[in-house]
């Protein structure tokens, strides 16, 4: 089985920082039946789904080609009033263009060991962002020039069959965690900087459970759950010159680089899916999605080591930066048809709706402007033999608006907002997706 390397763009094309394209197969009907079973790559959704796995070993690999039309716009730029760095200013009209070219990769490899048993895997990459402002001197550089969040997640299964007509299914989750943030240093000095920035990762630990129950041949209902990670995520604040010893410049004043712990939960998930067969050809797909986002409420990066700017130094236990995301709940629902046009041939076309968990403005970052969206797709299966098959899959996505207030901090008060942003995003995006499937 090839294991898919991961970059991940933003917007991060689930909702908050989700990354939903795991599946070009499921992708072609926007996801609707995603845990009702159809192939192994639904075993992301729920692992039960591999209880359909024919004997022998099979394996697949997806991926989805992301253009993103991504730009912020700056409405008001303002110093605070009576923060340290003086007299509230503004600066309008001032944007940026971030528009990733970026593939998401995904594996699944399942084999039947008896009638009753099969053990499988997914390799996935359920969160990430991925982005850059095309211009590090602009109006929202104290907020925002970089960012790059990472994960890749493991889930062994192993999937036994009840009844005939029920399976249940259970595996650990491995993650593997990495984060990057870049922006200009917010302590008062005069612009050309070059950027602060905090790097770290982690491995963290959960599970996924589900069931898939198919009462007549022509019906599948699916229930999975994916369990939240937790994460301390560790690494240091530095600059982005590369230069991280002591007595590194911040303009005229000497930094040295901090280390640093935070930690922060992936949410859980459940999705609620149906295959309903209308006939021999005609199939019809519906999914409910659930993920706790309400569970990410602050990030709060702490120094493990004195250092920084000498004149002020960062103490042990100090906070050197805090995200508020103060999220909500995602939501997401999807409808769609599948068509056996020829014996080897198969189409299908869904739509979706999501309600992103960011719905105000005070819970947008500039780099994470995520909002409600709809989904339209038109996908196609061919089965090029007995022991390969292709999917394809093409998805456009339609943002709501996108108002952003987002608060910075200094370096000597990192919880004391110093400076406020207020702007605005323009997103939509075309992802094309395909996958290989092999049996051995």
């Amino acid at each position: 089985m090839a294991v898919s390397a991961a970059l991940l763009g933003s917007p991060a094309f689930g909702g908050g920082l989700g990354v939903r394209e795991q599946s070009a197969f499921l992708q072609g009907a926007s996801f609707a039946g995603a845990a009702a079973g159809g192939g192994l790559s639904s075993s992301y959704w729920n692992p039960a789904a591999i209880s359909n796995a024919a004997y022998g070993t099979l394996t697949e690999s997806h991926f989805a080609l992301i253009q993103a039309d991504y730009d912020v716009y700056a409405d008001t730029i303002s110093v605070l009033p009576g923060s340290a760095l003086g007299t509230s200013t503004t600066l309008a009209n001032e944007g940026v263009s971030i528009d990733p070219l970026v593939v998401v990769g995904s594996s699944y490899g399942a084999r039947r060991i008896s009638d009753d048993v099969v053990l499988g895997i997914s390799i996935t990459a359920p969160f990430g962002a991925k982005n850059k402002a095309d211009t590090a001197m602009w109006s929202g550089q104290y907020h925002y020039r970089s960012s790059n969040l990472l994960t890749v997640n493991a889930n062994p299964i192993v999937s036994y069959q009840l009844t005939p007509s029920l399976s249940v299914a259970a595996g650990p989750q491995i993650q593997y965690l990495a984060l990057a943030l870049k922006a200009n240093p917010s302590g008062g000095f005069a612009p050309p900087q070059t950027s602060s920035m905090l790097e770290g990762d982690d491995v963290g630990f959960g599970a996924t459970a589900g069931l898939l129950w198919q009462p007549s041949p022509a019906t599948s209902i699916g229930l999975g759950y994916r369990s939240a990670v937790a994460h301390k995520v560790e690494g240091d604040a530095s600059m982005a010159n590369g230069l991280l010893t002591t007595g590194t410049m911040l303009g005229t004043v000497a930094f040295s680089p901090v280390d640093f712990a935070a930690k922060l939960e992936t949410p859980e998930m459940v999705t609620l899916s149906v295959r309903q067969s209308i006939d021999e050809t005609v199939r019809l797909l519906a999914t409910v999605e659930w993920t706790n986002w309400s569970r990410l409420d602050t990030v709060d990066f702490k120094a493990t080591r004195t250092g920084g700017i000498a004149a002020m130094p960062f103490a042990v236990g100090q906070s050197l930066n805090v995200l508020d995301f103060h999220w909500d709940d995602g939501w997401f629902f999807a409808a769609g048809a599948e068509w056996d046009y020829a014996p080897r041939l198969t189409f299908r076309a869904g739509a979706a709706y999501e309600i992103s968990p960011i719905r105000d403005a005070d819970q947008r970052k500039i780099n994470i402007a995520d909002s409600n969206r709809l989904w339209l797709s038109a996908g196609a299966s061919y089965t090029l033999s007995e022991t390969m098959a292709v999917d394809i899959a093409y998805t456009h996505i339609f943002f709501d608006d996108a108002p952003i207030v987002q608060h910075t901090t200094s370096p000597g008060s990192a919880t004391t907002p110093v400076r406020e942003f207020r702007g605005h995003a323009s997103q939509d995006a075309n992802i094309v997706a395909m996958a290989l499937k092999s049996k051995w």
